[in-house]
């Protein structure tokens, strides 16, 4: 920029006579200091177009990121509502929990169990006793082994409670053998002489019919 300006001012040298800035021999300071202004203004206007140049590039390179970040949020919104959509035409009570147990397995439909009140499995999967329940409240279908030292516990709907220490609202059940109160979600006893024993737990995955039907697996009937 500066030989630019350097440029201009020799440029109105070679073009205005001296005796223009002289005046025959005297320095004519008014013409002088007009020269200068234009030249100021000169380098005024070309340092602030490279600086508004450089802002514009800045702002525009900060509008692509913006763009690209707006571009990522949509899609994401748009997956989100996908998804969300799916899940609302996708029935719960038509899915099947598999449980494994070893070399075994069983199936167990979420509609046999998501009633009022709620029903329960005391079951037995190959020679494995096993509690499986559907809390209606937080959603979560649990499998557990009935055995506690060494005997086979029949669980019966206790009803509804938070879990102690919590705000969570869960299904709580009572076994008959000791008459301990167990919370469904952790299984984990909460009153009774089994207060703080966990039963251990089974995995449950999730499928519809169709997966369920070609497995060939066994389904539990209440």
């Amino acid at each position: 920029m500066f030989n630019d300006i350097t440029s201009v001012l020799y440029l109105i040298l070679d073009i205005l006579p001296l005796e223009i800035f002289t005046g025959g021999g005297k320095m004519n300071w008014k013409i002088l200091a007009g020269v200068l202004l234009v030249i100021g203004l000169i380098a005024g206007f070309a340092g602030g177009k490279t600086s508004t140049s450089g802002e514009i590039n800045n702002l525009n390179g900060k509008v692509a990121q913006l763009s690209e970040q707006v571009k990522s949020a949509e899609s994401l919104k748009n997956q989100l509502a996908e998804t969300k959509a799916q899940l609302e035409k996708l029935n719960v009570n038509d899915l099947y929990g598999l449980i494994k147990v070893e070399d075994n397995a069983k199936a167990y439909k979420i509609g046999d169990m998501n009633k009022m009140p709620p029903v329960i499995a005391n079951d037995v999967i190959g020679s494995t006793p096993v509690i499986v329940s559907w809390c209606p409240l937080c959603g979560t279908l649990t499998a557990y082994d009935r055995k506690v030292d060494g005997q086979t516990l029949t669980f019966k709907v206790e009803g509804a409670r938070k879990i102690p220490g919590t705000d969570i609202e869960n299904l709580h059940l009572r076994d008959g053998q000791t008459n301990s109160v167990w919370a469904q979600g952790p299984g984990l006893a909460v009153e009774g002489s089994e207060k703080g024993t966990e039963l251990k737990s089974y995995p449950v995955q999730l499928f519809n019919k169709d997966v369920i039907d070609k497995m060939g697996v066994e389904v539990w009937k209440p």
